[in-house]
């Protein structure tokens, strides 16, 4: 029951981490905002008027940082005004310039030491954008808090563990379950259990074991244990198989090893 419960939460672990997965991650839906965003601003990056109305219109968005081709700030620039909420410091000025300088992708930081904003930049074009997280999260309706990476790689790790713990004691079992006949003591293993046979026990098992996943009728293993000259009853050989069972399994606690097919014979598992 353990490990069948082990097995279960494995893969119920599994198919959430694949739902978070699937769902998608919501730093993509994030960059997909941020990156309409920049191509509007850049658009009208000449009219810094148009700048502060896409900046005025989006709760979420609360400044921008925009260069020319050559290296100068258009937005917000000497001269241009903007409003106290869209202004940027020259110490801030100066931080985004060094970031942007560096070939790389766009990428996502936080801005403030509180982490209640959010820094986009791109170095080509360049531009950065800055962000209220909790606007910007109530817009997207997801979470930026890293929650759902986190949950994926929990989840997935948690379903694995559980599949592995259950799958190895059950692939043991299966191993060390294994009918194995010993001729020179005329008996038969399954893990720890050893039994001894009978004549008759040993020449039944030893003939469904050469036959081992087909069906064996009841008249091949009426000759194999008693002989072409004795004709028993079928059930005669029906109470032989349940009193062999039960040898190789007494306190029922192992896998069926021999199988009932019903009006042709039995077959070894």
């Amino acid at each position: 029951m353990t490990l069948r419960w082990l097995f279960v939460t494995g893969l119920i672990c599994l198919l959430g981490a694949g739902y978070l997965w699937v769902s998608g991650d919501p730093w993509a839906r994030a960059s997909l905002k941020s990156s309409a965003d920049a191509r509007a601003i850049l658009d009208v990056r000449s009219q810094p008027h148009r700048v502060g109305f896409l900046l005025s219109k989006d709760p979420a968005l609360l400044k921008a940082v925009v260069w020319s081709e050559t290296g100068s700030v258009l937005y917000p620039g000497p001269g241009i005004y903007v409003p106290t909420r869209f202004d940027v410091s020259v110490e801030e000025l100066q931080a985004l310039t060094r970031l942007t300088s560096q070939a790389s992708q766009a990428t996502w930081s936080t801005y403030d030491r509180d982490g209640n904003e959010l820094l986009y930049c791109q170095s080509t074009p360049r531009i950065c954008l800055i962000y209220d997280r909790n606007e910007l999260q109530n817009d997207l309706q997801v979470s930026l808090n890293g929650v759902n990476r986190v949950m994926i790689g929990l989840l997935a790790a948690m379903g694995l563990f559980s599949l592995v713990l259950s799958w190895r004691p059950w692939k043991a079992a299966v191993t060390t379950d294994q009918l194995v006949l010993m001729p020179e003591h005329h008996s038969a293993r399954r893990g720890t259990l050893e039994v001894a046979l009978t004549p008759r026990d040993f020449r039944l098992l030893e003939f469904l074991k050469s036959r081992q996943g087909k069906v064996v009728t009841k008249d091949e293993l009426y000759d194999a244990g008693w002989g072409r000259d004795f004709m028993p009853n079928s059930r005669a050989l029906d109470q032989h198989m349940i009193n062999l069972r039960k040898k190789l399994d007494p306190d029922k606690s192992r896998a069926p090893v021999i199988e009932t097919v019903r009006g042709v014979g039995y077959r070894l598992l």
